[in-house]
């Protein structure tokens, strides 16, 4: 209103006649597009802070309960000029607050980060031994816990290495999951074969008993997957050629 009222101030008389000169107009005008370029700034504003809170938010597993509270700010983060509608959004002091928050966010990232490098260590490892990769190690993230106490080492140095490292064996995991999957085929299958040999050992086999019928069930199951065997293997062998040929490095399987 204090706007509208500078440019003339009849335009805040709603009994009184309303100025429409050529001037008032364009005072108008300007005056708009002044106020869309600060609505544009500070939804520009908006938006990064709410990048940088759920960049914060997942780094630190920040309870559900807690984000609530700025949930109108993150479901704005990627809304146009004209899908933030809602009043007081882009007020100074809401953004103020918002700022404060986040504030409040990277102090908490700063006294966590401890924490954060044994998690993301511990993710590290735990993809790895899952997709039976040795990860590799350097001395900042073989000793990074007793250098981040020791002050020797910048912690968001050594978490930024760690989240490193887990995107390059997440995007490496993604490449070898065909020849993973048919080796766990072919290992279960010799598990079965074992089993097989044990079951054709034993001269009671055929004895009836409780269970008896589930056993032999069994073994007909453990035959048929055993005669795959040679088959699995070669689909396998012919895959890691194919998969060491298109990368240049041999395959490895824990180590």
């Amino acid at each position: 209103m204090q706007t509208v009222l500078g440019i003339h101030p009849s335009l805040g008389d709603i009994e009184g006649p309303t100025s429409v000169s050529n001037d008032t107009i364009q005072q108008l005008a300007v005056a708009t597009q002044q106020l869309r370029e600060i609505k544009l700034q500070r939804m520009q504003k908006l938006q990064d802070l709410a990048t940088t809170m759920l960049e914060l938010w997942n780094l630190m597993d920040t309870p559900i309960e807690e984000q609530q509270m700025f949930q109108n700010v993150t479901c704005n983060i990627a809304a146009s000029e004209d899908e933030i509608t809602e009043p007081n959004t882009l007020s100074a002091d809401f953004i103020n607050c918002v700022e404060v928050e986040v504030s409040r966010l990277e102090e908490l990232k700063s006294s966590k980060m401890k924490e954060l490098v044994l998690k993301k260590r511990t993710e590290l490892e735990e993809i790895c031994r899952k997709t039976h990769l040795v990860p590799e190690t350097d001395g900042a993230i073989e000793y990074a816990v007793e250098a981040i106490e020791s002050g020797a080492v910048d912690p968001a140095c050594v978490l930024e290495q760690f989240e490193r490292q887990v995107a390059q064996v997440k995007e490496e995991a993604l490449g070898r999951k065909d020849i993973l999957e048919k080796v766990e085929k072919w290992l279960a299958a010799c598990d079965e074969e074992s089993w097989l040999e044990e079951y054709n050992r034993d001269d009671n086999r055929y004895n009836a008993g409780r269970g008896a019928h589930l056993t032999l069930k069994r073994a007909e199951k453990a035959r048929g997957l055993v005669n795959k065997i040679p088959a699995m293997v070669d689909v396998l062998t012919s895959k890691t050629i194919a998969w060491e040929k298109e990368r240049g490095v041999e395959f490895t399987y824990d180590g």
